[in-house]
């Protein structure tokens, strides 16, 4: 029987390296027990102020900055650049890693698992994949610092709440997401699992967010149960 598999998806300006480290603790709880597959962001951050086409923004193999998109303020409005990149690389992804039986995200990475699990859940209009991706709906959430996407055409994506398993990590003083746009995110959700914990933008490393995600995965996890 082969184990259930977790995609990891970085914050802004991170890498898959470095979410290895910010999620150690959650990571050493299941590689055991589940294939944790981290992915890399295709989009060099550091890249934005010498590139203008998308086309342009590759990461270099050693830069860590990278993310699944950026934000281009114009006047009043927000656009969201470089998503369908990532759209494309997240279908070759599921395409030929999947199929995937949860996801684990920080920050913007926790956002863009909401929008994936949305898109498999419901085929939303507001945001598709570049061709058809034959995989099945998402079974579970690992989420912590989750925001909602900015500009108004993808507001319709938030509107069908998801009865898919969450779990919702948010620091009561993060002053990067405030606490209350991770709330909004979880009432998206019909049955989310909420874990506020004293602390600013990260995912705490204690033993009471561990037992916290444990009990939260052992449905989904074989041999994982405390």
């Amino acid at each position: 029987m082969s184990k259930p598999k977790i995609l990891c998806l970085h914050g802004f300006a991170e890498s898959a390296d470095v979410f290895k480290i910010r999620s150690r603790r959650i990571r050493e709880l299941v590689e055991d027990h589940a294939e944790l597959v981290y992915l890399n962001g295709p989009i060099d951050i550091g890249s934005l102020r010498f590139a203008t086409q998308d086309e342009n923004l590759q990461p270099a193999n050693d830069f860590t900055n990278l993310g699944w998109w950026w934000w281009k303020q114009t006047g009043k409005n927000t656009e969201l650049r470089g998503i369908g990149k990532t759209m494309d690389l997240l279908a070759t992804v599921l395409e030929e890693q999947g199929p995937f039986d949860g996801i684990m995200g920080f920050s913007q990475g926790a956002s863009l698992a909401i929008l994936l699990a949305q898109i498999l859940h419901t085929k939303n209009e507001a945001l598709q994949f570049p061709r058809e991706v034959n995989h099945p709906p998402i079974k579970f959430l690992v989420l912590a610092g989750a925001f909602e996407v900015e500009p108004k055409e993808y507001h319709g994506i938030y509107e069908n709440k998801l009865d898919t398993p969450s779990l919702h990590m948010m620091g009561e003083y993060d002053t990067v997401i405030d606490i209350e746009r991770s709330r909004k995110m979880a009432a998206v959700f019909k049955s989310p699992v909420c874990f506020e914990f004293r602390g600013g933008h990260f995912i705490p490393q204690t033993t009471e967010c561990v037992k916290v995600v444990q009990e939260f995965l052992a449905p989904f996890i074989p041999g994982i149960a405390p």
